[in-house]
């Protein structure tokens, strides 16, 4: 995850780790906050009354870091954080009504949103949270400093881009297309469209700093082949790791790529995962992949293996920070942690 390559996110857990697919793990305590206040999607809380809530576990929606100690996790309409690398959790007060989704650029600066509402932005660690000055976002990424969104009306969103803290976004044009998706490393952010109507080709946008530098074709967008769907990741070196899911002749094929100059030039590499990916992320030396199916895969040495198994439910976000530590967030609300480059996992009770 940013982790500042993927969604801003460092993980480090404090319990021990269990064997990939194992349901087994320490679970972290929750504890209430002194102060817990209600927000809604008109006025959001400016401070916070006391609480005498119980504190318990909750299913996260979204996590967030920004150091190995300190983080955040949203769920439930709750808002918890910890200074301990997931050791421990505090309540926080509530974030906005309807978030389900937030990213943290700093121990100070964080966003909320949902894709149906507003975007919230909190200076103050999320005591409190003042309106962000977007509707209708797609997604959010953070990173160098800087923080980028596809957010606008739909089919088609606008990129666009801001100092973080900053509510004062700039527009930086269309998507490529109706499912385009949104990574970011350092400075610069990659925008991936997918194949559309009439045909529109799959393609790539790329900006750094403060204006958009390069529209190019994806490499397997060649003659008649259809492109489905092309998820792209960042590695946390900074190379820039491309699946496509190709068809041709009523055949699917997975190709893959690797960029080590920002997408300007691709090399293949072998071999592709074993299923067409939902998403993708790579730390130096592995790369993992993860669709709707129960196995999160990783690519080490000669071939892919599966790396994490949630039974009955899938992966919604996969990101590291570093070379080892990472995160990895189930569609069933669990959060798994690794601080050995996916070579083993632990679940982490929040």
């Amino acid at each position: 995850m940013t982790v500042a390559a993927l969604v801003a996110l460092v993980a480090l857990a404090g319990c021990g780790t269990s064997k990939p697919g194992s349901g087994s793990s320490s679970a972290a305590s929750v504890t209430a906050s002194p102060s817990v206040a209600a927000a809604t999607s008109s006025t959001p809380p400016t401070s916070a009354p006391p609480s005498t809530r119980a504190a318990g576990p909750i299913d996260v929606q979204d996590v967030s870091f920004v150091s190995a100690d300190q983080g955040w996790a949203l769920g439930s309409g709750e808002l918890v954080t910890t200074t301990d690398g997931g050791a421990s959790w505090t309540r926080l007060p509530d974030p906005p009504a309807g978030a389900a989704h937030l990213r943290f650029a700093s121990p100070q600066v964080g966003y909320a949103w949902s894709a149906a509402g507003s975007l919230w932005i909190t200076t103050d660690g999320a005591a409190s949270w003042q309106p962000g000055g977007l509707t209708q976002v797609v997604s959010l990424e953070t990173a160098g400093g800087w923080v980028w969104s596809l957010a606008g009306p739909q089919p088609y969103p606008n990129v666009r881009r801001a100092r973080v803290g900053s509510t004062a976004w700039t527009n930086l044009g269309p998507t490529p297309d109706r499912s385009a998706t949104l990574t970011v490393h350092g400075d610069v952010a990659y925008v991936v469209g997918q194949q559309g109507a009439g045909p529109i080709a799959p393609s790539l946008d790329v900006f750094a700093g403060t204006q958009p530098v390069r529209h190019a074709s994806l490499p397997c967008g060649q003659g008649k082949t259809y492109v489905p769907f092309a998820p792209l990741g960042t590695s946390t070196d900074g190379q820039v790791y491309l699946v496509c899911d190709t068809m041709n002749n009523q055949s699917q094929t997975q190709l893959a790529y690797v960029s080590g100059d920002q997408g300007r030039g691709w090399s293949a590499t072998n071999p592709p995962p074993p299923q067409p990916p939902q998403g993708v992320t790579a730390v130096t030396g592995g790369r993992f992949a993860w669709n709707n199916g129960p196995d999160l895969y990783r690519l080490t040495g000669p071939g892919w293996q599966v790396s994490l198994t949630d039974p009955g439910h899938g992966f919604s976000l996969v990101g590291f920070e570093t070379d080892t530590q990472g995160v990895a967030l189930g569609t069933n609300g669990y959060l798994w942690i690794t601080r050995d480059a996916g070579a083993t996992w632990s679940r982490l009770t929040v």
